[in-house]
């Protein structure tokens, strides 16, 4: 649906905002891995519950980093070769946290097309609100007690072992599959598994294989609770959440720097100019929001500073 509020970007001006520099997707690829591992390192140096509660928070917001760029490299957007793009997707953003870049890609392909609408599967995670302060503080009770992942680990374990799966929605308990079957299963979690195996095997070198399973404990707690308000900021509680109005149902947030370390990594606060235009790198979504802001042409976008401001909305405040 073409939007008459704003011209079509020119092409000599877009031109730059979709270059693409490996230099910058292995630097970001490589930021997000040196968390991942200094996290590791902090509970395996420093034991405790301290150490312990920082390694969560920074592996969930860093699980959802890799989440990102799994996003970036199913828009084929991240890396200038496109089958260097899907190794880096499949093997080092998506398998660690459980998700199969193909099966990732007809989901959130979808998404794009169908946002707003019925048929947009991430319509469950961001739909429903405002909500009720208590309620939002339930949802994120359930998220940090692991009652979200475990409902979660069951609907990719469902969808994973589904012929014919079209997509899934964290939140809604997934795609009911066509037909259950083991084989499948086994196939779609052979990455999967080779990756976490490998990652508890570091571990184990190091000398603390226990410490692995701050990953998956990450996985089922932080990283749903960021997931829940990253989902809920990019489309909910919007005027036009339930159209198909970009410039009503899709909001950019301003974050700072440490929203850009759990809820909002990888530059995915800058939503609405993803949707605009889906095919320039996330390293770029900045360099297009400062180009639309400079010419005014945000005056009609929803715009916040801060998920601050973002969660107030979500409660209707």
């Amino acid at each position: 649906m073409e939007d008459t509020r704003i011209e079509p970007i020119p092409r000599e001006a877009l031109q730059q905002f979709l270059r693409k520099s490996d230099a910058i997707a292995w630097r970001m690829l490589a930021f997000n891995w040196a968390l991942i591992i200094g996290a590791f390192a902090l509970v395996m140096v420093w034991p405790g519950w301290l150490s312990g509660a920082v390694a969560l928070v920074v592996l969930g917001g860093r699980q959802l980093g890799l989440g990102i760029l799994t996003h970036e490299c199913a828009h084929r957007s991240f890396f200038s070769s496109r089958s260097q793009g899907e190794c880096v997707g499949q093997w080092l953003c998506g398998a660690p946290v459980f998700v199969d870049l193909a099966i990732y890609r007809g989901y959130h392909m979808t998404h794009h097309v169908k946002t707003g609408t019925a048929e947009d599967p991430d319509l469950s995670n961001y739909a429903g609100y405002p909500v009720a302060r208590a309620s939002l503080l339930r949802k994120l009770g359930r998220d940090l007690a692991g009652r979200s992942g475990l409902r979660a680990m069951l609907s990719l374990a469902m969808l994973y072992g589904s012929r014919g799966v079209q997509g899934y929605s964290y939140q809604a308990g997934g795609v009911p599959p066509r037909r259950l079957s083991p084989r499948a299963l086994l196939w779609n979690l052979r990455r999967i598994a080779l990756v976490n195996a490998l990652m508890l095997a570091a571990c184990w070198a190091a000398g603390h294989p226990l410490a692995y399973l701050l990953w998956p404990l990450a996985w089922l707690t932080s990283y749903m609770a960021f997931s829940r308000i990253r989902n809920a900021a990019e489309h909910g509680a919007l005027p036009g959440t339930r159209s198909t109005d970009i410039w009503t149902n899709t909001r950019t947030v301003e974050a700072r720097w440490w929203e850009r370390l759990t809820v909002a990594p990888n530059y995915v606060n800058f939503h609405f100019e993803h949707h605009l235009v889906p095919t320039v790198p996330s390293y770029r979504l900045p360099e297009l929001h400062a180009w639309l802001k400079e010419r005014g042409l945000l005056a009609g976008a929803q715009v916040e500073r801060g998920y601050g401001q973002v969660l107030r909305r979500l409660v209707g405040a």
